[in-house]
Order: C-alpha cells, then sequence, then structure tokens
C-alpha cells in the first residue's frame, strides 16, 4: 500500500516505519460508519404550513468510499409529507422513496470524504413541539452509524381584541363611537376566516358599524374579513356607532368578541368596555323644603344643566301641587345652563253669608195700605156685597205676591274653600324641546 510521508522535516525512519506496518500480513484498515444529520427550515412553522426537512449523510473516511447506506425517518404525528413531489437532492445510486409518514433511503453510495444531502417539504398537521429522530445510518463498509434528531414548534396565529371609547357618554346622545381593533399576537399568520361579534348593552342602540376592508353587518352586529393577518400586526379598526337612550343606567358594558383566523386559544378573545354614561339635562333645587300661608306663594332658585349638545329649548313643568296651588317659572325656558326660580301661588279661604229669604218691602207695604182702607169702606157694605169683595181681595193678594218674585228656597252661599294645610312633595320637570332629555328635582312644599 502506497504512503506518502507527511512533511519533509519527519525523520525518514518514520515513514519507512510506517510503510513496513502497513505492509505487514494481517493489517486491517478500520472503516468508520456513516454520520447523518437532520434540521428543519424553521424553528417554528404555523398550523397547516409546511418545513423543509433536510438530511445530510457525511462518509467520514477519507481512502474508503461507503456502499449500500441506508436511512429510514419514522415523522412524528405532527408531520406529514404531503407532496411528495418535493423531494430534492440524491444519494447516488440509492433510491429515495418519500411516504405519508416517512421518507426512506436504500442502497447509497457516498464517495470518500464527502457527502450527500436531500430534503423534503413537511406538512404541519398538530400544534406542539414535534420530535424527529432518524433510525440508525448504515452501510456495508463502516457498519451501523448514528441516528439524527430534530425538532419543530407547530404553533397557531394568536388573535386578540380590544374595545374603546373616549369621554363619557350622554343619556340622551346620538352619535357616541367604540373603536374595535383585532391583533395577531402570535408568531404567524392568519390562515382563516376572521369574525368579530358585539354585544351591545340595553339602553344603546347601533346605527352604524364599519372599517376598511371589513364586511359588516348592523344585524347581527358582526364584521368579517378573509385576508390574512400578518404575525404581531393589526387590522384596520372598527367604529361602532351608537345612539344612547335617556334611560339608559349610569353604567353600562359593550363588549366584543373575535373568532376563526386559524387560531386555538380563545382565552384572550373577548374584550369588555366599561362605559360611563352622564345625564345631559340635570335638575336640582337650592331650597327643598318650603312653607307658605295659604294665599301666599314660595319661591325656590332651581339650577339647570345642559351637558349636552342640540337640546333646544328647555321648559318647566311640576306636578303633585295641592289644590288651588299653581306653579311658573322666571324665565319660562332656556338654552343653557343657567337658575330658574319657581314660584307656588296658594288660595286663601273665604266665605259669603248670605240671607235666608228675599222680601221685596215696598210692594208688600202698599198691599198693606189698600187693605186697610178696603176694611173701613168693607164694613158699611151688605153682606152679599162683603162676600164677593172679599174673594176679589184674595185673589189680588195672590196676585200681587206672585208677581212680586217672593221666593222661599235659600240661596248658597259663595264659598272658596282655598288650598288646604299639609306638607306635599311637588315635582318640578325640566323638557329640553329636541333629543328628548328631562329632568326632575323634588321641592317639599308645607301650607300653613
Amino acid at each position: 500500500m502506497n504512503a506518502v510521508c507527511p512533511a519533509r522535516h519527519i525523520k525518514r525512519y518514520i515513514c519507512g516505519l510506517i510503510l513496513i506496518i502497513c505492509a505487514w500480513p494481517g493489517f486491517a484498515i478500520v472503516v468508520s460508519p456513516p454520520a447523518v444529520t437532520k434540521s428543519f427550515s424553521a424553528a417554528q412553522v404555523g398550523l397547516n404550513q409546511s418545513a423543509t426537512l433536510t438530511f445530510t449523510i457525511t462518509n467520514p473516511n477519507g481512502a474508503t468510499d461507503l456502499t449500500g447506506v441506508n436511512l429510514n425517518d419514522n415523522l412524528p404525528a405532527g408531520l406529514i409529507i404531503a407532496n411528495p413531489d418535493s423531494l430534492v437532492g440524491t444519494c447516488d445510486p440509492g433510491v429515495i422513496t418519500p411516504a405519508v409518514n416517512n421518507i426512506n433511503l436504500v442502497g447509497g453510495t457516498i464517495l470518500a470524504g464527502s457527502s450527500c444531502t436531500f430534503s423534503v417539504d413537511v406538512l404541519a398537521i398538530a400544534t406542539g413541539t414535534q420530535i424527529n429522530t432518524t433510525d440508525p445510518v448504515t452501510s456495508n463498509e463502516g457498519g451501523t452509524g448514528n441516528t439524527a434528531t430534530a425538532s419543530v414548534d407547530i404553533v397557531m396565529p394568536d388573535l386578540t381584541i380590544t374595545k374603546t371609547h373616549s369621554g363619557n357618554f350622554l343619556r340622551p346622545q346620538t352619535g357616541a363611537t367604540y373603536t374595535i381593533t383585532v391583533s395577531n399576537a402570535g408568531t404567524v399568520d392568519t390562515t382563516a376566516l376572521i369574525t368579530v361579534d358585539d354585544t351591545l348593552p340595553a339602553g344603546l342602540t347601533a346605527t352604524d358599524i364599519s372599517g376598511l376592508n371589513w364586511n359588516c353587518t348592523l344585524s347581527p352586529l358582526q364584521c368579517t374579513r378573509g385576508d390574512v393577518l400578518v404575525a404581531g400586526t393589526s387590522f384596520e379598526p372598527i367604529t361602532l356607532t351608537v345612539n344612547v337612550a335617556n334611560n339608559a343606567a349610569s353604567s353600562v358594558t359593550n363588549t366584543a368578541k373575535v373568532s376563526g383566523g386559524g387560531e386555538s386559544n380563545t382565552a384572550n378573545d373577548t374584550a369588555s368596555d366599561v362605559t360611563q354614561i352622564d345625564a345631559a339635562l340635570l335638575l336640582s333645587a337650592q331650597t327643598t323644603n318650603v312653607s307658605v300661608a295659604a294665599g301666599g306663594t314660595a319661591t325656590s332658585v332651581l339650577n339647570v344643566t345642559n351637558n349636552g349638545s342640540g337640546l333646544g329649548a328647555i321648559g318647566f313643568a311640576c306636578s303633585g301641587l295641592p289644590s288651588g296651588a299653581t306653579c311658573s317659572f322666571n324665565p319660562a325656558s332656556v338654552t343653557a345652563s343657567s337658575q330658574v326660580t319657581m314660584s307656588i301661588a296658594t288660595t286663601a279661604k273665604s266665605v259669603v253669608i248670605a240671607p235666608q229669604f228675599h222680601w221685596p218691602i215696598l210692594p208688600y207695604a202698599a198691599l198693606l195700605a189698600i187693605l186697610g182702607t178696603m176694611a173701613t169702606v168693607f164694613s158699611r157694605q151688605t153682606r152679599r156685597f162683603k162676600f164677593r169683595f172679599a174673594v176679589s181681595i184674595a185673589v189680588a193678594a195672590l196676585l200681587a205676591l206672585a208677581g212680586c218674585g217672593v221666593s222661599m228656597k235659600t240661596p248658597a252661599p259663595p264659598h272658596t274653600p282655598g288650598t288646604p294645610a299639609g306638607t306635599f312633595a311637588v315635582t318640578v320637570t325640566a323638557s329640553s324641546a329636541s333629543g328628548g332629555a328631562t329632568a326632575t328635582s323634588v321641592v317639599n312644599l308645607t301650607v300653613q
């Protein structure tokens, strides 16, 4: 066997010794087995996405070719070879056969000091860390070599959602808005349709929902889009416009939810936005307890606060007044925050006594004088004349009484009961001409 002295500085007797050893009968050269390594093209890959799996087989022997090189690799459960045509590379003249769950090399040849490489695309079908270990590589000359291990994390996109608003809403109010934003907090892009659903609390009514590149509907209150949301980015925001009812609660919670995209983590798919709602119109009495004697007038100053816009003129009314009492306001209406004086006028009790009978005195006095004169004449006449004369006088008297309008009935006396004594809760209401805003305040009126 030929050998070359490695350097001229080495003693010649060493080179000679090597030649003698190599030529010694029974001396055998040790051939090392092939060595295999493998790797994935990425440390992470999204579910239903592909990565490239590459194998490299090396012949460590500088002077000996390796033949009959065989290698088998069974894929873990989360990976498959969906496209056998993606196979690239060879270990001539070996045959490489990709199947769904494994790839196999048979009969490869690797020249001394060289290597061969082949690769195939694998599809991720399950999440989690997929660890892939080959069977030992073998050859005719070198026997059994090592195994190779590589791993890849199969991950999914992770959708998140936020919902915000600016400032407090008013009741009533038109055109209040929320902003909804969908993001991908995962490390891979989305792979499916994304849907946003919104649930409004009582007192809020949606009038519009829209966003650039979103497809939105008011019923159901929903937006969808099917394009890819790149890992670490957000879609264009969605604007939700609502009207606030006059009877809305002082605090409400609006909830939005995102789904789809090919994600599996749903723990962060809901956003709730607590919203404080203030009254657009407020009314309060500076003096809530007033007293007055029947027939007098009580006053209370009202503070009117206008927090809204477009309410128009604000008018006032009161209810719960006792009988015989009325209320008035100065000024009668306002358009901005101001003070208004309310006056409550009461009525005093009064009675007028009328006579029981009404006799016309002068006609009856004349009648009595005539009767007296006639009695004197009557005393000197005959019996027959007296009878006729008495009848005539009686008829004349009756006609006189009827003609004078004598009435025996008692007329009802004029009477004013006035405002009753007691304490009364008077409710004052302020109402806007536009928007339907109302506010109330109570003044306790004591009538003495």
